[in-house]
Parts: C-alpha cells; sequence; structure tokens
C-alpha cells in the first residue's frame, strides 16, 4: 500500500515539475521575445521553373513598398499572419510561409507562380501560369516563354488577376441564379392564368335558368344579356390568355438565351483549359519549349477557338486549326519536320496547315 502511495506522488512531483519547467519556458520565451528584435530578412523561393517571376531583391522591395518591414522591431510585436496574409497577395506568390528564428530571424519560405504565356492581345498584357493563374506582366520580371497573339477574346477583362476558370464558374453561376428567378417571374403569371379561366367559368355558370316565375320575354332579355356578358368575357379571356402566355413564352426565352451562354462559356472555358494544356505540354518539352515563340489565337466568345503557331525554324506559320488533337497535331508536325522539311528545305512553304486530321497542307 504505502508503495502505491510512493508511486502516486512521485508521479504528481513529477507533473508539478513538468508545469513548473514548461511555464518556466513560456516566461522566458516571453521575455526573450520581448527584448530581442529582428535583424535579417532571409528569402527562399521555390518554383518558377526556368523563368522566375520575382527575385529576393525585387521582393524586398515589395515589402517596403507594403508596409513589411520588421527589422528592428522586438519579436513580439512582428505579426507573423498578417505579413503572411501580404506576401500571399503578391501576384507572383503561389504559397507563403514566415517564422521568426530564436535569434531574431525571420525566415520566408516563397513559392512562386510559374509562368507558361505571355498574352498579349490588344489591350492585354498579362503571363499566364500552369495553373491557369493570370497576372499583369508590369508587376514582375519579363520572362522567356510563347506570347498569345491574334484576334483572341477571352471571357476575362484585361485588368482581371486570378484563376481563369473562376470567370467562368461565376458567370455561369450568376446566369443559374438569373434563370431562377426567370422561373420565380413566371409564378403570378401562372396564377393569372388559373384567374383567368376561373373567370371564364364563373360567367358561364352565371347562365340564367327557366323557371315558371320568369315569362318568356322576360327570359329572352336575361338569355341575350347573359350571350352579350358571355361574348365580351369570352373575348378578354383570349386577350389576357395570349397576353400572359406572351408573358410566360418570353420568360422561358430569356431562360434559353440564358441557357445558350451558359453553354458558350462553357466551351470557352473548356477551350481556354485545352490551351493551358498545351502551353503546359510545349513548357515539358525541351524540343517544342525551344521551337514555338509565338501563338495566334483566334474566336473565342461565340466562335471555337483556333490556334496558329510561329515556329523559331523557318519562314512559316503552321495553322492548328480547332483546339482537338492539339498534342497529336505537334506530334505530326514533328514527324513532318523530319520526315519533310529536312528534305525539301525549310524555306520552301509559307504556310503548314494541320487544321485536317490525317493531313499536311503546305503552301
Amino acid at each position: 500500500m504505502w508503495q502505491k502511495v510512493g508511486k502516486g506522488i512521485g508521479f504528481a512531483l513529477l507533473w508539478v515539475l513538468i508545469i513548473v519547467v514548461v511555464v518556466s519556458a513560456e516566461r522566458l520565451a516571453t521575455k526573450h521575445n520581448k527584448s530581442v528584435p529582428v535583424t535579417t530578412i532571409e528569402i527562399d523561393i521555390e518554383g518558377g521553373g526556368d523563368n522566375p517571376l520575382i527575385d529576393q531583391t525585387s521582393l524586398l522591395e515589395w515589402f517596403g513598398q507594403h508596409g513589411i518591414t520588421p527589422i528592428g522591431s522586438v519579436i513580439d510585436n512582428v505579426d507573423i499572419a498578417t505579413i503572411e496574409q501580404t506576401i500571399a497577395h503578391h501576384n507572383a506568390v503561389a504559397e507563403a510561409n514566415v517564422f521568426v528564428t530564436y535569434d531574431g530571424e525571420m525566415e520566408v519560405e516563397i513559392t512562386q507562380r510559374e509562368p507558361i504565356a505571355r498574352l498579349r492581345i490588344s489591350g492585354y498584357d498579362m503571363y499566364l501560369t500552369r495553373e491557369g493563374y493570370l497576372l499583369p506582366a508590369k508587376d514582375v520580371y519579363a520572362v522567356h516563354v510563347p506570347v498569345i497573339t491574334g484576334s483572341f477574346k477571352p471571357l476575362f477583362k484585361s485588368d482581371f488577376i486570378g484563376y481563369a476558370k473562376d470567370v467562368a464558374l461565376d458567370s455561369i453561376a450568376m446566369l443559374d441564379k438569373h434563370i431562377a428567378t426567370l422561373e420565380d417571374d413566371k409564378l403570378p403569371l401562372y396564377r393569372d392564368l388559373i384567374a383567368n379561366n376561373k373567370q371564364l367559368r364563373s360567367v358561364k355558370r352565371a347562365a340564367p335558368k327557366k323557371s315558371i316565375f320568369v315569362s318568356k320575354g322576360e327570359f329572352d332579355i336575361l338569355y341575350s344579356a347573359y350571350k352579350e356578358g358571355l361574348s365580351k368575357a369570352t373575348e378578354d379571356y383570349s386577350i389576357n390568355k395570349r397576353r400572359i402566355n406572351g408573358a410566360i413564352a418570353a420568360l422561358g426565352q430569356a431562360q434559353e438565351d440564358a441557357r445558350k451562354k451558359q453553354h458558350t462559356i462553357r466551351n470557352h472555358a473548356n477551350d481556354f483549359e485545352a490551351l493551358v494544356e498545351l502551353l503546359t505540354f510545349i513548357g515539358e518539352d525541351e524540343f517544342w519549349n525551344a521551337e514555338i515563340v509565338q501563338i495566334i489565337a483566334s474566336g473565342g466568345g461565340h466562335e471555337p477557338l483556333q490556334l496558329a503557331i510561329v515556329p523559331r525554324s523557318g519562314r512559316f506559320t503552321v495553322d492548328l486549326g480547332t483546339m482537338e488533337n492539339l498534342v497529336e497535331k505537334l506530334n505530326k508536325l514533328r514527324r513532318f519536320y523530319e520526315n519533310g522539311l529536312n528534305n525539301v528545305g525549310w524555306d520552301k512553304y509559307r504556310n503548314i496547315s494541320l487544321r485536317y486530321r490525317g493531313q499536311v497542307v503546305c503552301r
């Protein structure tokens, strides 16, 4: 029994000792953090592939512009969470992690976005990353990636920053709400149809009935008045029915128009996603990454997106057509490079078309 009591006291004393140590360590850490200043900022940047958009120098300058000036402040006064959130708002930063060491060194770990193309159509100048993120070119370093030109009409505006797919999702969601609102607008019209039918039935049920107390002459007068009233009610009924059904049809047409817009937006978004996949393929393929310098994009909006490429070799453009089987088309073009152009010469043609499946048309 005394042995058990001794063990219990021992465990209790151990827990007391642990608590004392923890409290003491916390007090020392608090005292330390209130007295030790941040002395340096170390930035570790990952990602970006061969085309970094930012470096330590540009980030330190950006930190100063956005109020991230912790040097000289004691550790306890440095708001790590706010600094992380601020850095994460840098357009080129995909992820940020910040912490301060015991010695007062602020460590900033950053994963930057990786650009795969530069969009330079009319009014637009932005980088596109492999995740489909768009950011202004003016905010980062210029990098060597394929340039997209042409008459392409994006869903997003020229000052848009963010994921391209979100524009499509938001637009579709807004149209869904619009369609639902139009459906709600039909409900009072359906009630008006029911009321219109009831009104006509009410007039029909009011037909006079012959009785022994009503003479034929009186009945003829009553019936004539009834027929006149029924004729007017029937005419009103027809006018109201046409008006109400016309309003319902107009709302239905507006819903159909909204659904067509959604279909167009989905097609546009799918085309743009295929473009991102193509650009990712180009960036990861050593041959095409060196060969393709420009992509000419046309269409968008109500028209299918179509592409042509300007290669580094030769003096020709390559018409890829629509977004279907793009990688297959590039593989076919490479075989034509090896088995055709190497034999006839690289300056023989000005246009090579891969628009039609199974064909390479040269002019």
